[in-house]
């Protein structure tokens, strides 16, 4: 069954049967179906279909691949509801076959050419009424989804056709006597296209009879200005000879046809086709300002938003939507709070908004209160919507609210107008990536943005997903319909020149930016451009207080003038953010050196993070620091839950160091690395810890401070000892002892002698490793630095208790535990897990467990992942050795689970040994050999020769359980050699229980 066909090519292509959609997929099936409804019911040549898809440069089977398109356009139009004849094969082309009443373009000619034949038989209206018929066929750019120099020729085309017809029907209808509905068309077509005399005529033309004689002869001075400037031209006669005749008072009047004053204005702007992103916000909306009516006071609705995030844009598609809700029309003023000279005047709004309710020159009163009293007086009785655009303040908004609940006003500003009493106040933000991509889509062309979505998403990103800026993007995207849009984002990659590139025509992101910041205080401006030199992505009121020095009382209204700016977002309480584009304005916006207030907000963000270091570990034990001076003026009183405070800080910390190596503030920058690395360690953030100190020692490296990269050299062999990477750590731990020891630093050097202790021993150097120890030990005792004192402590006894040397590791670990209790919790929690583990290997299981579960709790607490792997691994062995199997496996997957994000392969290892003796003991062998063949390669990767060991004895008992005596053979052979290299006591045990 075919229904009837409906092709749409004024707006975005769109095809229909019966009224419902018809989707034509595909770009080549989408840009033929384009052609052939731009030359309907006209035979087209294959050859220009051929050059429609690719140009100059077509391959040599285009024409078989254009037969093929359009057999499967023609199968997608049947398959829809459209009847088969409409589109017809030819000898030598094709051809698409409508009526006017089935393709939107053939029903604007028909329209426009009616209009015509009237107005020429002077029925004016009947003209007009005919005009706007044509005009409302259409729904956006022509084809605007479409790319072909075909398609964009034609668009141009149409669109011209569009304008002359609009110019044409403004003029009927002035010559009716509206001139107080077009005016606000008029004035929006003059700015899109500010070098056509014809609509510059008509709304001085407007302006002038609508009692604005004033304006009306301002408008032809800027209309010459801009044409000397931009032509280097006079305006023409027309503009001339209309300026004298309104100069004299000889301006023709309107028709005798003229209809009646009308007294139900429809000021609003023209809708706009592409809306994107808003419908969620603009239905809450509509149904706040439609469900005012029964409201005892009028609705308010205040619309606030940084410069080009669409405010205007939502306010208008409410307005329409709205219109049937308010049928006694719509008052719509730009009260020019966003970028003009002069921001309007309430007094001179008012005289326009009473002229466009019937008042006549002589009725309007002279003064501010006696206008507003007669137009709330003349709203009274009306139910109307009043659309304040750009509005500056409360004040300049205050006499234009009317004064009962039958109407609603609708405004937008930059400003938080919270003065204003019972207004919704509605922030708007920049749109999400999706809604991004979307609007790009819309004024591009979705194919084109479809062919390169990555490059898409990249645009997006770089416009900060702001709609003016996506707008300007799209603009000069579809105006240069070759570009790949990856060539436009390495341009705007470059920040540079971002807001350069972020132009075209009248659009332009820096402009709107521009007036924000001229409103603003001196104090204000500065306060603004030191924040655009900032690299955290977010941060805390104490943050401009210090790049002020100032008390936070000080900073106070610097930042509340700002944010009621939209120049800064808040992003929680006394948390704020920077839009990315707004950063980028605000570092050109002043000359003057940042860098003194850069470092005071450095050192604030020291001095924070020292703060938690030491609530974290008990105490500032292990750790080196610098010179840098710490700016403590103004900061926050150091915060009850120090882990909670670096969750919120940690891309800031990040951050910090970053930007502290970029300006060379290389005390400050390898201070903050130091004082943050118990904070990136609890919370498992390998990859930033490793992150900061790559960019703090490449920073100590360039400005030749050896304290600092050694300090950083000792942090990346702490590093790697956790991730077990013990070949990497030994590397960078050499040149770390051997710059303490060429510059005399002690302490450091024995920091860092116990970090290449431990890293010593689990690469099996056991007696150097033992050795290192008690040297490092007997300086730290000396030094009385208690927590680096039982770090080591650990270190030993950890070393001691894997080669067996339990009665020697003992009084070190109770030492430790005495030591170590109200300290470092984490080295806390580590020395508990290496007693549990001690006990287990004297078999204490009994006495293990406890020491475990301690360590679970306070890991817990913590909310460290690390540890509390390792305490439910120590408790899945307390259950194996006493042969609770269930339980035990249980343990070692939630440890196994815990460990996945940490990446950190001796834990995983070691958990997989674990679960593979679990598996032998249940018999399950095949099971067992795979997790014990597991980790005895990830051992092996990393260099662990013990525990390497340990999985071959554990793969040899499991291969022989099951009956492979070769392989059992083999597994047992490669642990015995392991064993006897390391001198550890299971090489005797082997040789006992397994003779070879």
């Amino acid at each position: 069954m075919y229904g009837v066909a409906w092709f749409g090519v004024l707006g975005p292509l769109e095809v229909t049967a019966s009224g419902r959609p018809v989707p034509v997929a595909g770009r080549s099936q989408r840009e033929l179906l384009g052609v052939l409804l731009l030359s309907a019911n006209r035979l087209v040549p294959v050859d220009t279909m051929v050059e429609s898809l690719w140009l100059d440069r077509p391959p040599s089977s285009a024409r078989r691949q254009v037969q093929n398109s359009v057999g499967r356009l023609r199968r997608t139009l049947v398959a829809g509801g459209v009847p088969p004849q409409t589109l017809e094969t030819r000898p030598g082309g094709y051809l698409l076959r409508v009526s006017p009443g089935e393709l939107d373009a053939l029903s604007f000619v028909q329209h426009v050419e009616e209009g015509r034949r009237l107005a020429g038989a002077e029925r004016t209206a009947e003209a007009a009424a005919r005009l706007r018929a044509a005009l409302a066929l259409w729904r956006g750019t022509p084809l605007a989804d479409l790319d072909s120099h075909f398609a964009v020729t034609h668009a141009r085309r149409l669109h011209e056709e569009r304008l002359a017809v609009l110019e044409e029907c403004l003029a009927l209808e002035l010559r009716l006597g509206r001139h107080h509905e077009v005016a606000g068309e008029l004035s929006a077509l003059v700015e899109e296209h500010p070098l056509r005399e014809g609509p510059r005529a008509l709304l001085m033309t407007a302006l002038h009879r609508s009692g604005r004689t004033a304006d009306a002869l301002e408008e032809y001075r800027r209309t010459r200005a801009a044409f000397v400037a931009e032509l280097g031209l006079e305006p023409g006669a027309e503009l001339r000879d209309l300026e004298r005749a309104i100069l004299t008072g000889t301006l023709d009047p309107p028709s005798p046809e003229a209809e009646p004053r009308r007294v139900r204005p429809r000021q609003l702007l023209p809708d706009i086709a592409d809306f994107t992103g808003r419908d969620d916000l603009a239905d809450r909306l509509e149904t706040l300002l439609r469900d005012s009516h029964g409201s005892t006071a009028v609705m308010v609705v205040a619309i606030a938003g940084q410069a080009g995030v669409g405010k205007t844009a939502l306010a208008v598609r409410l307005g329409h939507r709205l219109s049937d809700d308010f049928p006694d029309g719509q008052l719509y003023v730009d009260l020019r709070g966003g970028g003009q000279a002069r921001p309007a005047e309430p007094v001179e709004v008012l005289a326009r908004f009473l002229r466009a309710l019937g008042a006549h020159g002589a009725e309007i009163p002279q003064g501010l209160e006696e206008r507003a009293e007669e137009y709330r007086s003349a709203v009274a009785d009306r139910r109307m919507l009043v659309v304040l655009d750009n509005a500056v303040d409360e004040a300049q908004v205050r006499p234009l609210v009317p004064g009962t609940p039958r109407c609603a006003v609708l405004i937008t500003s930059r400003s938080r107008l919270a003065g204003l009493p019972g207004a919704r106040l509605v922030e708007l933000g920049v749109l999400e990536t999706g809604q991004a991509v979307d609007l790009l889509a819309r004024v591009a062309g979705r194919d084109r943005i479809a062919a390169e979505p990555e490059a898409a998403r990249e645009l997006a990103r770089l416009c900060g997903h702001l709609p003016l800026a996506l707008r300007i993007a799209g603009a000069r995207l579809a105006t240069h319909p070759g570009r790949p849009l990856s060539e436009l984002a390495s341009r705007l990659a470059d920040e540079r020149h971002r807001l350069d590139e972020l132009t075209y025509g009248d659009l332009e992101v820096r402009a709107g930016l521009s007036f924000s910041h001229r409103r603003l205080s001196a104090a204000s401006q500065r306060l603004f451009h030191l924040l655009g030199h900032l690299y955290a992505p977010e941060f805390g009121s104490w943050v401009c207080a210090a790049l002020l020095d100032a008390t936070p009382a000080g900073a106070a209204p610097l930042i509340e003038e700002l944010v009621d700016a939209q120049l800064l977002q808040s992003a929680g309480p006394a948390r704020y953010r920077l839009h990315d584009l707004v950063r980028l304005f605000a570092r050109e916006s002043r000359a003057d050196d940042p860098r003194p207030a850069i470092a005071r907000a450095l050192g604030g963000w020291l001095a924070l993070a020292e703060r938690a270091h030491i609530a974290v570990s008990g105490g500032d034990f292990a750790t080196l620091h610098g010179t840098a001076p710490r700016w403590t003026r103004a900061l926050p009183e150091s915060p009850a839950d120090p882990l909670a405070w670096y969750d919120t800080e940690r891309l800031n910390l990040v951050m910090a160091v970053h930007q502290a190596a970029a300006a060379e503030l290389d005390e400050l920058c390898w201070d903050l690395v130091a004082s943050s690395y118990t904070l990136f360690l609890t919370r498992g953030h390998n990859d930033d810890w490793e992150e900061t100190l790559d960019a703090a020692l490449a920073c100590t490296r360039r400005t030749g401070n050896a304290r600092g990269r050694a300090t950083m050299l000792m942090g990346l062999g702490l590093l790697g000892a956790y991730r077990q990477d013990y070949a990497g750590a030994a590397t960078v731990l050499e040149e770390s002892v051997r710059t303490f020891r060429e510059i005399g630093e002690r302490q450091g050097l024995v920091y860092a002698l116990g970090v290449a202790a431990h890293v010593d021993g689990m690469i099996g150097r056991y007696d150097h490793a033992a050795a290192l120890h008690e040297e490092a030990l007997e300086a730290h005792r000396a030094s009385g630095d208690l927590g680096a004192e039982v770090l080591l402590l650990r270190s030993l006894a950890q070393l001691l208790v894997e080669i067996g040397q339990l009665e020697r590791a003992r009084p070190h670990l109770e030492r430790a535990l005495t030591a170590g209790r109200g300290g470092d919790r984490r080295i806390h929690a580590e020395v508990l897990y290496w007693l549990g583990q001690l006990h287990l290997a004297a078999g204490e299981p009994e006495q293990a467990e406890p020491a475990f579960k301690e360590m679970l709790a306070i890991a817990e607490n913590l909310a460290d992942p690390r540890e509390e792997a390792e305490a439910r691994y120590g408790l899945g062995l307390v259950r194996l050795r006493t042969g609770a199997l269930g339980a035990a496996a249980g343990l070692f997957r939630q440890a196994l689970a815990l460990n996945r994000p940490l990446r950190e392969p001796l834990t995983d290892g070691r958990i997989r040994t674990a679960l593979g003796l679990v598996h032998h003991r249940y018999g399950q062998f095949q099971q067992a050999i795979g997790y014990l063949t597991e980790a005895a390669g990830i051992f092996d990767e990393i260099g662990a020769p013990l525990w390497r060991a340990r999985a071959y004895r554990a793969l040899g008992d499991a291969h022989a359980a099951r009956g492979d005596r070769a392989a059992a053979m083999a597994a047992r052979e490669r642990a015995l050699a392991l064993f006897a290299d390391l001198g550890a006591p299971e090489a005797a045990e082997m040789r006992r229980d397994h003779p070879v």
